[in-house]
């Protein structure tokens, strides 16, 4: 008789489909368990006190003290960080005239930043009251009285004070010219800026510039100021050693292509 042959079970293949379910299905449980840990986790900070604002750091600073940039925040200290609205406090610190723009930014666990963008003073303004405008035209009033910035002083110019809001854009097209010619100036030939006293207007509606030292008068004329800037510029370079501009009483630069100067005797 012939052996009986064993009937073998043939396990059931698995569907190609089951195994990726499988594996995402435990994916998606492990990230609801680690987000579950991890709100888990801030509330508790919150309501440990984990979060609350102790500190603020302020950045980008050089005209304004920490305590005028805190004191316009104001900062709700010993409150939840995520609880701070950011917005209203940039809106807060961006009134001041002062200030260009501002960043505010959370520092976990218990810091504020703010960094800020400073407005450049570039002149002041001598007019019914002294003002200062940056080089974009803004203005803004003198801190505590005083004239603090070692910048030149723009003087009769229309003085009408609607032309001069504070915290605005300067409405004067002619003593927004004067700033642009200032601030090329100050970018193309430094060692004069540094040196000017006034820079006014004079009846003729011309410019003349004022020297800090003797002082020396540069009268520029109606004419094209930024060719004159670099035609002195130029002169400049060639005066005999040891020479400067304030070994001159006047240099008048109102002839085209020639310089006219008067020596100090």
């Amino acid at each position: 008789m012939m052996p009986k042959r064993k009937k073998v079970r043939r396990k059931k293949k698995m569907p190609k489909w089951v195994t990726p379910v499988i594996r995402w299905s435990l994916i998606s449980a492990s990230l609801l368990f680690f987000g579950v840990l991890v709100n888990y986790a801030i509330d508790w900070s919150l309501l440990s006190g984990d979060f609350d604002l102790t500190a603020t750091e302020i950045l980008g600073n050089n005209i304004l003290a920490q305590d005028e940039i805190i004191a316009l925040a104001k900062i709700p200290f010993a409150q939840s960080l995520t609880d701070i609205d950011l917005k209203a406090i940039q809106r807060r610190v961006e009134e001041h005239s002062y200030i260009k723009g501002a960043r505010v930014s959370r520092d976990f666990p218990k810091k504020i930043s703010i960094d800020v963008v400073e407005r450049q003073p570039m002149a002041y303004l001598n007019l019914t009251n002294f003002l200062v405008i940056d080089d974009e035209g803004v203005v803004m009033p003198l801190r505590h009285d005083d004239m603090e910035f070692n910048v030149p002083t723009l003087t009769g110019f229309n003085p009408a004070e609607e032309l001069y809001p504070v915290g605005l854009k300067c409405l004067s097209h002619k003593t927004l010219e004067a700033v642009s010619y200032l601030a090329s100036i100050r970018d193309r030939f430094p060692v004069l800026f540094e040196d000017i006293s006034e820079l006014t207007v004079d009846k003729t509606d011309e410019y003349v510039m004022v020297l800090a030292e003797k002082p020396t008068k540069i009268h520029f004329g109606e004419a094209n100021m930024l060719a004159q800037i670099e035609l002195l510029k130029e002169f400049y370079t060639i005066l005999p050693s040891g020479w400067t501009l304030h070994n001159y009483r006047y240099v008048d630069l109102r002839y085209k292509n020639q310089i006219v100067v008067r020596e100090r005797t």
